[in-house]
């Protein structure tokens, strides 16, 4: 089933690092992927990424930007050219990046799953790596991956 997988909250939680952790860990764990899109390629250790691969038949894509006025259903639009089965997005909690995402989860027949960063006062980083892991985790007990 095709699944969007969304890490929301507010501005400054770790999304995009979360998001990013999550890559990270896809190319650890399937060394032998097939990249379609790197953005930026490679990798800046910040910002935001676009990136689309290839894992035993699937593909997967990952938008780290879900900023308000960022253009998300645009970059939706465009990543679903390639077919994906599994996108993972960024959200805020609430506005227009939100009605993007179920707006084109609706129309693309996408099954949706929802989750937020880990937050703590202390070692963000390695909570964004746990919960990178625990995404993927999820993804794989759901037969997603």
């Amino acid at each position: 089933m095709k699944t969007i997988l969304t890490v929301w909250h507010t501005s400054g939680k770790g999304k995009t690092s979360t998001i990013r952790e999550f890559a990270d860990l896809l190319n650890i764990t399937f060394p032998n992927r097939k990249i379609i899109i790197q953005e930026p390629s490679p990798f800046n250790p910040t910002g935001d990424i676009r990136y689309i691969i290839e894992i035993n038949g699937k593909i997967i894509a990952i938008e780290s930007q879900g900023d308000p006025s960022s253009g998300l259903k645009r970059r939706l639009d465009e990543i679903n050219s390639f077919n994906p089965d599994i996108i993972i997005c960024a959200s805020r909690t609430r506005g227009s990046t939100v009605s993007d995402i179920d707006s084109f989860a609706a129309t693309n027949s996408f099954q949706q799953i929802w989750t937020s960063t880990y937050q703590t006062d202390t070692n963000q980083q390695q909570v964004n790596k746990l919960k990178a892991q625990h995404m993927l985790e999820l993804l794989q007990n759901q037969n997603l991956l």
